[in-house]
């Protein structure tokens, strides 16, 4: 047996039934010598191999693996056993194969066998990474063939090596014929005269970026490209350039909508170089600003466009930004140059700041707020206006509830007190003196007479009773009658539509009460001769309606004056809350003109 395994090239050990090596081959002897193995390994004989491996495999899964699998062969339990495991020898790492089988013959155990693969692994490998780099180009293929940009590159001679599908859209050219090409041949005269100051930047070394307008290959359209050339340098020296052209259409027309919005919206944006304290803002910005491209766009030109009162504070907030790395959010105002016009601006901004928290810039945007001012400042003047006439309404209030008060106490209080004595007086005499009975009652039922006429009064001032009881034509009537008897000095006349039915409860006291404020301003105010009253009905698309219309001669009123009187705002309110319209015409002098326009249901 040991000739016979002697000429045999694998590393070759015979291992009896208890795990001890009976025999090794010359390889055995010769790997144990050349990789520093004992004198004792290399004789092999007498040694455990089993125990061996045990000792290995606390901390080699590989050895582990050889100890379970020499087991099962002497156990019978397995005919072939085989494991691929690395060996660390002076000279690298090498790869061997251990295979087990069964001793044959009297005596029992196994033959154990090592054989270098390491050359074999190593063309398994390479197989393997040459499979895997054509699969990865086939990815990098259909990756770079699935995006709508243009990739290519180009040699140092200008002649393409690779160029994807989407320059099959962009140019209308098979991205299989371009390989090998000139670029002039792909992309045109014109262009490549264009771009050639950007092809020989780039095999210079520099990286190139810049925007072209790309006809579409039907020529029915134009996209926006960004073009971006990439040298490709190898140990210095420049190989070549990548290409990659991404269609930026849509964001061209994103800005052209983002710059109307900021026409419409009076918004500029702007951006400040802390640094160098220069400021780049949209062309909307400098048009908000009133001044054109040669003005000095830096912190000192913006603080010369600051009003004069405003201008320190200013300047010393926007220190106090760029200090604290606040947010800068303030209202100010600037006088344009271009106008001399004083405006409110709001300007917003935040820091941007360097990894060590150092601040680079101030990005924001300033919008032109003059309109909104004056509608703030046109809103205040209402609310004053509003409170104004919410306290005259509370003092109107307590005026009539006084001078109700004052009806209760000097009208019925003294009637109430003469009744009182008369039936005091009554019942004092007794029955027997009738004639003084008869007087006593005759005087109770005059002052009721008196209770009632004063009640009827005070009825009639809170809710005329003849709303009622009439239409609203027989209303405005007897109120005219009754007005003009007090006032026989002013002339008037009224048309008035006698088939005219209002049905409405809220729309006869609104017409009411109009006419009655109209004419107590008239008494009070106008110094009028003449009064006409029109109460009438008008067709219009959205159904019948009630004009009335009440004219004087008098000396007229200043209508839009911010203390004009309760009583206006009074009958606006009413023939607003009724869907209505109210025009009231008073020029200097020329009398005064009522028009209200109601609708009839």
């Amino acid at each position: 047996m040991p000739t016979m395994i002697d000429s045999l090239c694998d590393s070759i050990a015979v291992v009896n039934e208890q795990g001890l090596i009976i025999s090794v081959n010359q390889a055995w002897r010769t790997f144990a010598d050349n990789n520093g193995g004992s004198t004792e390994l290399a004789a092999g004989i007498g040694i455990d191999y089993l125990a061996s491996l045990r000792r290995a495999a606390a901390s080699d899964s590989f050895a582990c693996a050889a100890l379970q699998g020499s087991e099962a062969v002497l156990a019978g339990r397995q005919t072939l056993f085989t494991l691929e495991y690395p060996f660390s020898t002076p000279d690298g790492e090498h790869w061997f194969e251990l295979h087990v089988t069964p001793l044959q013959g009297a005596v029992q155990g196994m033959v154990v066998g090592h054989r270098e693969i390491t050359a074999r692994k190593l063309d398994r490998a390479r197989e393997q990474c040459s499979a895997d780099l054509r699969h990865h180009e086939r990815q990098l293929q259909a990756v770079l063939n699935s995006v709508s940009s243009m990739i290519g590159y180009w040699d140092r001679t200008l002649h393409n090596r690779f160029a994807n599908h989407a320059y099959r859209d962009w140019f209308g050219v098979d991205p299989a014929t371009i390989p090998g090409k000139h670029i002039l041949e792909v992309i045109g005269e014109e262009r490549y005269r264009l771009n050639l100051p950007y092809i020989e930047a780039v095999l210079n070394g520099v990286a190139q970026q810049f925007e072209r307008a790309i006809p579409s290959p039907d020529g029915r359209s134009v996209r926006y490209a960004l073009a971006r050339y990439l040298p490709d340098i190898v140990d210095g020296e420049v190989q070549g350039f990548f290409v990659e052209v991404v269609d930026v259409t849509s964001i061209k027309s994103s800005e052209r909508a983002l710059q109307r919005a900021q026409e419409v919206g009076q918004l500029g944006s702007y951006i400040i170089e802390l640094l160098s304290g220069r400021w780049l803002g949209s062309p909307m910005l400098d048009r908000i600003f009133g001044i054109g491209p040669e003005y000095e766009h830096t912190v000192e030109g913006w603080g010369r466009l600051l009003y004069p009162a405003d201008r320190q504070t200013m300047l010393d907030y926007g220190r106090q930004v760029v200090a604290e790395r606040m947010a800068f959010d303030r209202q100010y105002r600037i006088v344009r140059p271009s106008d001399g016009a004083v405006r409110w601006m709001h300007g917003r901004g935040q820091i941007e700041s360097n990894r060590d928290g150092k601040p680079l810039r101030l990005v924001g945007t300033i919008q032109d707020i003059t309109e909104r001012k004056r509608s703030e400042a046109a809103t205040q003047l209402l609310l004053d206006e509003n409170t104004r006439l919410v306290r005259q309404l509370i003092a109107m209030q307590e005026h009539e509830r006084a001078e109700l008060a004052r009806e209760l106490h000097d009208e019925l209080s003294q009637h109430l007190t003469a009744i009182r004595a008369f039936a005091a007086a009554i019942r004092r005499n007794g029955v027997s003196d009738r004639e003084r009975i008869r007087t006593a009652a005759q005087a109770i039922e005059d002052c009721a007479g008196e209770i009632y006429a004063v009640s009827h009064r005070l009825m009639e001032g809170l809710h005329p009773n003849v709303l009622d009881a009439a239409g609203i034509v027989e209303a405005i009537a007897a109120l005219l009658e009754a007005w003009g008897q007090q006032h026989p000095e002013i002339s008037w006349r009224a048309s008035l539509a006698r088939d005219l039915v209002c049905d409405a409860p809220p729309l006869r006291v609104a017409i009411y009460r109009i006419v009655q404020e109209c004419l107590n301003n008239v008494s009070r105010h106008a110094k009028a001769e003449r009064l006409r009253v029109i109460l009438s009905t008008r067709q219009s698309p959205a159904g019948e309606k009630l004009l009335l219309v009440i004219r004087d001669d008098g000396i007229g009123m200043e209508v839009d004056a911010p203390h004009a009187g309760f009583g206006l705002l009074g009958m606006r309110e009413r023939v607003l809350s009724l869907g209505g319209s109210l025009q009231i015409r008073s020029p200097h002098g020329g009398g005064t003109r009522v028009r209200v326009l109601l609708p009839k249901s």
